[in-house]
């Protein structure tokens, strides 16, 4: 298993240098004002966002005329990333085939990176029934269109006996490919749903971004 070696320090303040160029707001002027700073710091650790977002809670907050007490952000950051960087959470990202999320670093890194792990092996998995499920479909639909061809009127014999032996030729090819998706759900422990909740993410058109795959 990769590991990561990438390490949440304090000099993650240099995060809290204000931009100039514009960007969207991330709290509410309420939220500036109230200041409960370590809280905001806990839930942004605690769904696995960037410390740059501090910076970006700055330039808001600047914006509304309030400061932000930095160093209460990144203590309630660092007390939330652990709820993040959990072997679940990893699961979950990895099995979505979204890239790896770099703020589960160093110890953090442990659970979160094994659960990533083990989230890509059934992206992978998915993808693979996902292009056999396609296969099968494919040869059906050719199938049947050959099989509707033979129905038309006044064929002449060559024609008649090239779409037949046609027909043969893709009932076997759809017999296999049958063949291949029940032995594939039985190796791997699939169940017929589960094409439909990977569709339903659309995991089969989206580039894994990351770099192991």
């Amino acid at each position: 298993m990769t590991k990561r070696t990438k390490i949440f320090t304090l000099g993650l303040m240099a995060f809290t240098t204000m931009s100039l160029s514009a960007c969207s707001s991330t709290v509410s002027e309420e939220a500036c004002q109230v200041g409960n700073w370590e809280a905001q710091g806990f839930e942004d650790g605690s769904k696995g966002r960037t410390p740059d977002q501090l910076n970006k809670i700055v330039d808001a907050c600047t914006k509304y005329g309030f400061s932000v007490d930095n160093q209460a952000w990144l203590k309630g950051y660092e007390a939330g990333l652990p709820r993040y960087c959990t072997y679940e959470r990893g699961y979950e990202r990895g099995e979505s085939g979204t890239a790896y999320n770099q703020v589960c670093g160093g110890e953090l890194a442990e659970g979160y990176s094994q659960g990533y792990d083990k989230g890509v092996q059934r992206y992978r998995i998915l993808r693979q029934y996902a292009q056999l499920v396609d296969d099968y479909q494919y040869k059906r639909q050719r199938l049947e269109q050959y099989r509707q061809q033979l129905r038309k009127p006044d064929l002449s014999d060559r024609v008649r006996r090239t779409i037949e032996r046609n027909i043969r030729g893709l009932e076997y090819k759809v017999d296999d490919a049958r063949y291949r998706i029940r032995e594939f759900e039985r190796r791997y422990n699939i169940g017929r749903s589960s094409i439909d909740g990977y569709r339903n993410r659309d995991y089969r058109d989206r580039d894994y971004r990351n770099n192991r795959f």
